[in-house]
């Protein structure tokens, strides 16, 4: 896998130089590009956004990330967000309530810290679920395909993992 993560890397011109913002969750996906990243000697820091959607379950999730990448010593940036209020306002869904807040903060940091690249975990299936919504939505050919693994400045390295 690491040598198929190293193509995709090179693939997506990431070098152990650049400097990439990790979007980290805690669940398994990330965690193992987190791994990868780490293990492989790439320059990245994590960032974490709590949604405060799932109670206790949110919070702990945000203590373990902080106590892994302590562990590592690897920057964190966290923080919680009232996603709920969020949608409300802006008479949006929960869902899109959370991506706006989360890539809103991601763009901050990237813009304040020189990020190159934003990183995510989506993987393979993510990628044919995003295919099959489109078709269901209707989608014209503009939407005849997954999640791309380069978006600008975001990349998502496992892409081709399932």
């Amino acid at each position: 896998m690491k040598h198929n993560f190293l193509k995709q890397l090179k693939k997506l011109r990431v070098s152990k130089e650049t400097n990439i913002l990790l979007a980290l969750s805690g669940g398994v996906d990330s965690m193992v590009l987190m791994h990868l990243l780490y293990t492989l000697g790439f320059k990245f820091s994590v960032v974490h956004c709590n949604f405060c959607l799932r109670g206790s379950e949110s919070d702990s999730d945000a203590a373990y990330i902080k106590k892994v990448v302590g562990e590592k010593k690897i920057q964190l940036f966290s923080k919680r967000f009232n996603t709920l209020q969020h949608a409300e306002n802006k008479k949006i869904s929960i869902q899109m309530a959370a991506r706006e807040l989360r890539y809103d903060w991601f763009r901050l940091l990237q813009d304040k810290y020189k990020f190159r690249f934003i990183a995510t975990a989506h993987h393979y299936d993510d990628s044919v679920e995003t295919l099959l919504i489109n078709l269901i939505r209707g989608t014209g050919i503009a939407g005849l395909h997954g999640i791309q693994p380069i978006d600008t400045d975001i990349i998502r390295p496992l892409l081709s993992f399932y």
